[in-house]
Formats: C-alpha cells, sequence, structure tokens
C-alpha cells in the first residue's frame, strides 16, 4: 500500500462474470495487464496495482427470485468492497477493472461508505449501453449484471442490498446515466418511478456527449460537490469501437466523444473512485477495445493531474 496522503491510484482487478455467467468479461484484468495497460497508466499518474480480489465460482444454482449467482455476486462485491475501501482509506484513487457489471456494487458501497464518514454528498455517473436498473421482479435474463444501479439505490434483492453498510447508499436523484440504448420494459418503468436521470442515445447524439457531462458536473457543482463515482461499462462504446465486450449493443458512443468526457470528468476535481468493467478479451478485434480502454484511463488520470498526454491532442481544441 502507498503512504496515506500520496496523489496516487490504486487498479483492483475483479475478474469474474458471475454476473453474467460466460460472457467473457472474468478476463477482463488480465487482458487489459497484458496489454500494457498498467504501463500506460503509469506513465500518466502513480499508478499502483493492488492486485485481484477474489470470489466464489457460480455452481448453477437458480435463487427462488429466479436471479442467478445471487450469493457469488454479493461475495465477490463483498470482496471489491473491502480493496476499494482500503485504497480509499490509504487516500488513494480506486480503480476498479472488471469484470462484469454486477461487481460496480462493490466499489459503490465502498465509495458511499467513505463519502458518509466525510459528511459528503454521494454521486454516480453511470456509462453504459444498459441501465442496470432491474430488480429480480424486471429482470428478464435473471443476469445479476443487470441490477447494481437498482440495488444501489436501494431496490433489490436482499443477499445483494446487503454488500452495502446501509441502504440505500445512493440517492436515484444522484444518478445519472449516459449511453444508454438498451432498456427492458420494467426496467423502464423502475428508472420513472425513481425518478432516474438518464440519457438515451438519440439525445446523446442531439445534444453531444460532452455537453450532456459538462451540464451534469455543473449541477453537482452547484449543490455543493461531494464524492462523485464514475462507473463506465466499455459497451457504452459502439462495437465497431470495442468489440470486446460481452453485451454488445449497435450504435454506441464513439471513441473522440467518450474520450472528451472522461477528460472533463479528470479535469473537473469532482471525481473519487471510477469503475471500468466488460472488458470481453476473447472477443476483442486488433486490440481495439483493449485500445480504447487504454485512453480513456490515461486520459482521465492525466486530465485529473493537470498533466497533457502526449499522445492526446489539448483538450481545448476538441471539446
Amino acid at each position: 500500500m502507498m503512504r496515506k496522503g500520496a496523489n496516487w491510484y490504486g487498479v483492483v482487478g475483479a475478474p469474474t462474470d458471475v454476473g453474467h455467467v460466460g460472457c467473457g468479461a472474468a478476463a477482463g484484468p488480465a487482458g487489459l495487464r497484458a496489454a500494457g495497460l498498467m504501463r500506460r497508466l503509469g506513465q500518466v499518474g502513480l499508478v499502483a496495482d493492488m492486485g485481484d480480489v477474489a470470489g466464489p465460482a457460480y455452481d448453477g444454482a437458480v435463487d427462488v427470485s429466479g436471479c442467478r449467482s445471487v450469493a457469488e455476486t454479493a461475495s465477490w462485491c463483498g470482496a471489491v468492497r473491502d480493496r476499494v475501501g482500503r485504497v480509499l482509506a490509504a487516500g488513494g484513487f480506486p480503480i476498479m477493472m472488471g469484470g462484469d457489471h454486477s461487481l460496480a456494487l462493490g466499489s459503490i458501497a465502498a465509495a458511499s461508505a467513505h463519502a458518509r464518514a466525510q459528511g459528503r454528498a454521494f454521486h454516480v455517473l453511470w456509462f453504459d449501453a444498459h441501465p442496470d436498473f432491474n430488480t429480480p421482479e424486471t429482470s428478464p435474463s435473471g443476469n445479476t449484471h443487470g441490477l447494481p444501479a437498482a440495488t444501489a439505490c436501494g431496490l433489490g434483492h436482499p443477499l445483494m442490498l446487503s454488500v452495502g453498510a446501509f441502504t440505500p447508499l445512493l440517492l436515484p436523484a444522484h444518478l445519472e446515466q449516459f449511453g444508454i440504448r438498451d432498456v427492458d420494459p420494467g426496467e423502464r418503468a423502475n428508472l420513472r418511478a425513481a425518478s432516474v436521470r438518464f440519457h438515451e442515445m438519440p439525445a446523446v447524439r442531439a445534444q453531444g456527449l460532452p455537453a450532456l457531462v459538462g451540464a451534469a458536473l455543473a449541477r453537482i457543482a452547484a449543490a455543493g460537490g461531494g464524492h462523485v463515482h464514475v462507473s463506465f461499462d466499455l459497451d457504452v462504446l459502439d462495437p465497431a469501437v470495442a468489440p470486446g465486450v460481452g453485451t454488445p449493443v449497435p450504435g454506441g458512443l464513439d471513441l473522440p466523444s467518450a474520450e472528451i468526457a472522461m477528460r472533463m470528468l479528470g479535469a473537473s476535481g469532482l471525481i473519487g473512485s471510477l469503475d471500468l468493467v466488460e472488458f470481453a478479451a476473447g472477443h476483442d478485434r486488433e486490440g481495439r477495445t483493449a485500445s480504447a480502454a487504454e485512453r480513456l484511463l490515461t486520459g482521465f488520470i492525466a486530465a485529473r493531474n493537470g498533466r497533457r498526454d502526449p499522445a492526446m491532442a489539448p483538450l481545448d481544441r476538441v471539446a
């Protein structure tokens, strides 16, 4: 562990796809490391590899709720919570590297508890093709990677709700989602009932992702700021840009817009923790998805550290 108070980033690997068994995301952390991600991050910031957390394999059982791998997901999320919490307690900035998106519940649990202990508001900005706002009652698939955002907001299975020290971990009014384009009917009803602000791709194309992200950051700043957690699912990108994901959906974000948004987030000074999930190395082609992940994270860290990454154009020329 790096010394407390240092301006450093702790990368926590979570190599599992219990949230969507067989999607390939379990290979994500190893695939990103093998592609040289840690070396590139180290060129723009002080980065420590905190290693991988561990948890149980899916045993094939279906919960009475109709969902698969609920207990396994809760176990993995608990391990993520504890490791991310250690980074936060030591003054670091945690980057949870998945693994499937169910794991975000663990990092959100740690970040929310950290914010509460500091007396700060807690917000989540969620980038995803899917809102992940199902409950066991509304989920058509029974996959737990479709539940974490709702669970964080206090809606869901008791085992998953117990991952946090309290519930809800997140007020629905403090959740904002970008790039959404695959929403289940019951999930849409859940989002509307909770009054979650979510931007589907037609709105993103019309207004531009940087403008929407800028507006979200302005609202948070105007409300007094707080700890903002970013949860970035690589399937928010168009499959032409990022084919190496577990659940690709056509019509997603282009990489330049996503890069600008990530650099805006880094430069804002508001972000305190981050997820990068759903990299399925076995589905990648020509290293495109791994390269996109690298560009997004290096741009974020460089901007957060007030540095110019020589691999990228100045932000003021592309925003």
